[in-house]
């Protein structure tokens, strides 16, 4: 090979690094740039998680097909299962929630593990497993320990004292549950800065607050919180929430005495809720406006709510014994998982021990055969000093 040639061959590997350099470059870009756009689409979709649960499903299940990282296929099986608990679909809600689990040993990113077991207890919480919700929610708080920063986990934290406050308002009383939903709601409005979707948390913690100050008759804070409430759902156009603090904010009316009041609230709300499709938020607007009715001896309205409460409630006690029976099935198959693991965890630790025994064995057998060997050359040299 001449010089020329051996320079030209060099020059030639050389420029090959480059060009495999920076195709290798901008497919990383081109995947870096992916993975951003995905996660932006998952900030857009939970905007629609209130307002349009299917459109925020569907874009989940996108972007968890297109996803090429764990971190970013978690976000969007909980996007599909926050879309779900939205139309109230606790099934599929706890299904996709539970497929978290799968790549939780795959992330390093503890805001993210939080945010599973956040999701994972909200699940149990709204299926009335409070043992179980309790257990991912105090799991939650130990990796949130591992946070420095604890500002940059402010959401997470507010979602961890929101489940609890819900839970502790079922379990205990609605002073304990009052004192979890500030906490959370200050947690929410420190993320408010940067995230327009705390609008939706806290709208929906006001709406809690209100509930709970109205069962413990403190009617003025409650109509604060029902406003605070119907404030925040309007600034991302929430209409569910807008719709649900509406109607706590006609209980305030109602117990005052206005009934008119009361129903013209009711009336802003059932414009809104046809568009939801939430069970639930029609049967308590249905239930609200006959007893209203009923209050100013409107027989022909009472009778027409009140059909339309029962129709609603007979729905939504179908679709809880289909949850129910769901539940039961998802405990089932998550203890299945566990005894699967501890019998994998087993099989490791009995091949260990074979292992062990059978390197014991190998040892002894080497050293009864030298001392085997060392015992008859023993006697040969014996044998030869009595000669």
């Amino acid at each position: 090979m001449t010089i020329a040639n051996y320079i030209s061959s060099v020059s030639l590997v050389s420029f090959l690094k480059q060009v495999s350099f920076c195709t290798l470059f901008f497919l990383i870009n081109q995947n870096i740039s992916a993975q951003t756009k995905l996660d932006s689409l998952i900030n857009v979709a939970h905007l629609k998680v209130y307002e349009d649960p299917m459109s925020a499903i569907k874009m989940g299940e996108q972007i968890f097909n297109e996803a090429s990282i764990a971190k970013t296929k978690i976000n969007a099986l909980m996007l599909i299962s926050n879309g779900y608990l939205s139309k109230r679909e606790y099934e599929k809600s706890l299904e996709y929630s539970l497929k978290t689990r799968e790549f939780f040993d795959e992330i390093d990113d503890p805001k993210v593990k939080i945010s599973v077991l956040n999701n994972i207890g909200m699940q149990h919480q709204q299926l009335l497993i409070y043992d179980k919700a309790i257990e991912n929610l105090d799991e939650a708080l130990k990796w949130a320990e591992k946070v420095t920063h604890k500002d940059s986990i402010a959401s997470i934290l507010g979602t961890n004292y929101a489940i609890r406050g819900f839970i502790y308002r079922e379990q205990m009383s609605c002073d304990i549950a009052l004192n979890y939903f500030n906490k959370s709601i200050s947690e929410f409005k420190k993320a408010l800065k940067v995230k327009k979707t705390m609008n939706a948390n806290l709208s929906i913690l006001n709406y809690n607050k209100g509930n709970c100050e109205l069962q413990v008759s403190q009617i003025d804070s409650a109509r604060v919180n029902f406003n605070k409430s119907i404030k925040y759902a309007k600034v991302i156009n929430a209409n569910s929430l807008y719709a649900f603090a509406k109607k706590g904010l006609s209980e305030v009316y109602t117990i005052e005495g206005n009934y008119n009041q009361a129903i013209n609230e009711l009336n802003e709300a059932l414009k809104v809720s046809d568009s939801v499709g939430d069970l639930v938020l029609d049967q308590g607007i249905y239930k609200n406006l006959s007893d209203n009715y009923l209050a100013i001896n409107n027989q022909a309205q009472y009778q027409l709510y009140f059909g339309k409460y029962s129709k609603t409630q007979k729905q939504i006690r179908k679709k809880e014994r289909s949850t129910i029976n769901s539940s039961i099935t998802s405990l089932l198959e998550e203890t299945k998982l566990q005894i699967n693991q501890k019998k994998k965890e087993l099989q490791k630790l009995q091949i260990v021990l074979l292992i062990l025994i059978v390197f014991s064995l190998l040892f002894l057998s080497n050293r009864i055969i030298k001392s085997r060997k060392n015992y008859k050359k023993a006697l040969k040299n014996l044998e030869k000093f009595k000669k």
